[in-house]
């Protein structure tokens, strides 16, 4: 059904052009075939009456070349707006996926709690798989729930000033045993005593979602490299990893809304389109911006964070 209204819109759009450019050259023809007459006309109401035709023959052809711009941007508007609806239902589809693997695994161990027996430790076991299901469920709808603030550009809570050596100190203390747990390595450097205006909320989030993306789409017993340092007035956050890459003609577009970079996605590195686009609209948020790059010569892809920083008083 999508393609069928795709080649329609199309169909509709190379119809209505072919008919256009019809009526422009009927129209062409027309003035050159009554130029006399035309500027007969314009001679008796007191015009230009050599060239006037000229006139008519010009104001014609724009007001036709208006008609066709106005078409293709039609078109173009069409063609947008479907593409973006196709990545909608695919969303839809994912977070669907998401959702399932998790609920079908609560309930799996929920139902062998409820029918006993089992042991202490293989009980601990099983709440404990339980609870982290429910937190990877929030963290989903934690996403949905930011993405559609950015969009509808709601307010958030006032930023203050974050001191990231601390801030950094503690979340990578944090998620370090996650990272390993998905069998890939965590390489941290730290090298800056700034602070940024923030919230430690966002850092978190941002800092989140792009090591969830570098981790899913390393390889196993890949490394995913983190380094934080100072650039001039700014702080600079560099997440790189060894694995299978951003395609160049992408690099533009992975941090649009529902976006997924198209490299061989499998389903273990299968999201939800979102993370990236949530980076985008906090850093944003926080008067700095993020790139995506290719690794050149080599495996991976990188992305590299900038954040004002905030002077330190007693400074120069």
């Amino acid at each position: 059904m999508p393609r069928k209204r795709a080649r329609h819109i199309v169909s509709s759009y190379v119809l209505t052009l072919l008919v256009t450019i019809a009526l422009l050259v009927g129209w062409v023809v027309y003035i050159l075939r009554s130029v006399s007459r035309i500027n007969e006309l314009a001679a008796r109401l007191g015009g230009q009456g050599e060239t006037f035709h000229w006139v008519v023959l010009s104001v014609g052809c724009a007001l036709f070349a208006l008609v066709i711009l106005g078409l293709t941007l039609q078109l173009a508007h069409a063609v947008a707006a479907r593409r973006y609806s196709r990545k909608q239902d695919e969303f839809v589809s994912n977070i669907t996926h998401e959702m399932k693997s998790p609920l079908a695994a609560m309930k799996l161990h929920g139902q062998t709690l409820q029918h006993g027996g089992l042991s202490p430790n293989a009980a601990a076991r099983s709440l404990e798989l339980i609870l982290r299901q429910i937190d990877h469920m929030g963290v989903l709808v934690d996403d949905v729930l930011e993405s559609s603030r950015l969009v509808a550009q709601r307010a958030s809570e006032d930023a203050g000033p974050i001191q990231l050596r601390d801030f950094f100190a503690n979340y990578f203390d944090e998620v370090r045993a996650g990272v390993v747990a998905r069998g890939v390595a965590l390489s941290v450097r730290v090298e800056t005593n700034a602070r940024v205006r923030a919230t430690a909320q966002k850092l978190h989030r941002v800092m989140t979602n792009l090591l969830d993306n570098a981790v899913r789409f390393s390889n196993d017993g890949g490394e995913v490299r983190c380094l934080v340092r100072d650039v001039d007035e700014k702080v600079r956050i560099e997440v790189e990893d060894d694995g299978v890459g951003i395609p160049r003609k992408e690099l533009g577009k992975v941090f649009d809304r529902f976006h997924q970079v198209d490299a061989g996605v499998d389903a273990r590195r299968r999201g939800t389109g979102l993370g990236l686009s949530i980076v985008a609209g906090l850093v944003e948020e926080m008067k700095g911006n993020v790139r995506a790059y290719s690794q050149d010569g080599r495996p991976g892809a990188r992305l590299v964070i900038e954040l004002p920083t905030i002077p330190v008083l007693g400074e120069s």
